[in-house]
């Protein structure tokens, strides 16, 4: 999910070279990851020189915590002054921050729920986080930031972004998934456009709303924008009487969805069933894509982690990651963001068929890189891990 003049570098490139295949940079590399467990030595002296030049960074750039704005109890938005080079962004992209906790770093990806304008105007961009419930990292930002401090930003990233030209705009945001469309909206706003905007707004109550406040404003400055609030408690869970009666002309709109996963799931069942084109609807998910296989004759599988010398039965049902799998198997796999955005859980798979819960695809039988964390067993596997 989801802000400038400290000095900024370039992001490292990840994955040591094996030693018969190393020269040059790839000899380094494989030094460096084999005495440090880092693919670059000044990864691993960067704590150390951050003592004397704290914006310096080898995987990204610094980022300073201006402040901890609280929005709601279990909500908040950090402030940040991303070093001077950062590229910016697109209404609806994310970035990943990382900060060290407790000796190690920890990153979790956040969209930016301010707009590029905000930014250009400011060198600012601002990070909208819901707490999560028995979280770590969450709660743990608010806390260790609310006097300031240096992050590590990526750059933006994602497609999440609104099509091109003057087509309506049907926006359904469950909870805490308003946060890019808050940034859409202000963008819109600060542009001048006329383009239609009907925004279904969903929440579990009536006081879990966001930016309340700001969106009275914007319907007062955009007449072509219109907002709906619709707490559960009080018009239950989407349906598709809530888009016919809100949105009666939705078949003619661009439609874009952002919220939890079961929202999202119902929301494009119910579009289905008011056989809305696929094409007009784009959606992102926040967390974990839910794992959607057509499995006719699902079987369980083998799957060898061939350098631990460890083999994992897996059930057919449910299906699980082998991210999942690696970690219930006793192995500690590199992990990340566990949605398939950092790339750090990558994986040789040897040989068999692996089915990609972010695209939807299956892989072929061959040796090819996975992602564990997006990745189910389809067939037995080996995996070079």
């Amino acid at each position: 999910m989801t802000t400038m003049t400290d000095p900024a570098l370039s992001p490292r490139s990840s994955g040591p070279a094996p030693l018969a295949a190393a020269t040059g940079v790839g000899l380094r590399r494989w030094l460096a990851s084999s005495l440090t467990q880092h693919d670059h030595f000044s990864a691993y002296f960067e704590p150390l020189i951050q003592l004397f030049l704290p914006h310096w960074s080898t995987a990204g750039w610094r980022a300073r915590v201006l402040e901890v704005r609280t929005e709601l109890e279990d909500v908040y938005s950090l402030v940040l002054r991303p070093a001077k080079g950062w590229a910016g962004f697109q209404a609806g992209q994310y970035v990943e921050i990382s900060a060290e906790q407790d000796g190690r770093r920890v990153s979790r990806i956040f969209s930016i729920s301010s707009s590029p304008a905000y930014f250009a105007r400011t060198g600012l961009i601002e990070l909208t986080i819901r707490v999560q419930d028995q979280g770590r990292i969450t709660p743990w930002l608010r806390q260790h930031f609310a006097g300031g401090g240096l992050v590590t930003l990526s750059a933006a990233q994602g497609d999440f972004i609104a099509s091109e030209g003057s087509a309506p705009l049907l926006l359904i945001a469950g909870g805490s998934g308003i946060t890019p469309f808050r940034s859409l909206l202000q963008q819109l706003q600060r542009q001048g456009s006329a383009r239609p905007v009907q925004l279904l707004y969903f929440a579990r109550h009536a006081q879990h709303f966001l930016f309340r406040e700001e969106f009275d404003r914007l319907l007062l400055d955009m007449p072509q924008f219109s907002l709906t609030l619709l707490n559960n408690e009080d018009h239950g869970f989407i349906s598709a009487e809530h888009i016919r009666e809100y949105c009666p002309d939705f078949s003619a709109r661009d439609i874009m969805i952002c919220g939890p996963t079961p929202m999202i799931q119902a929301a494009r069942a119910v579009l289905s069933e008011l056989a809305v084109d696929p094409a007009q609807i784009r959606f992102e998910y926040f967390g974990a894509a839910p794992i959607d296989m057509q499995r006719a004759n699902a079987s369980d599988t083998l799957v060898a982690f061939k350098r631990s010398a460890i083999n994992a039965d897996v059930a057919a049902e449910p299906a699980q990651t082998l991210l999942d799998v690696a970690e219930q198997a006793g192995l500690k796999p590199v992990s990340g963001c566990r949605i398939g955005v950092c790339h750090q859980c990558i994986c040789k798979k040897e040989s068999g068929v692996v089915f990609n819960t972010k695209t939807g695809t299956y892989s072929d039988t061959g040796s090819e890189d996975i992602q564990l964390c997006i990745s189910v067993a389809a067939s037995d596997l080996i995996l070079d891990l």
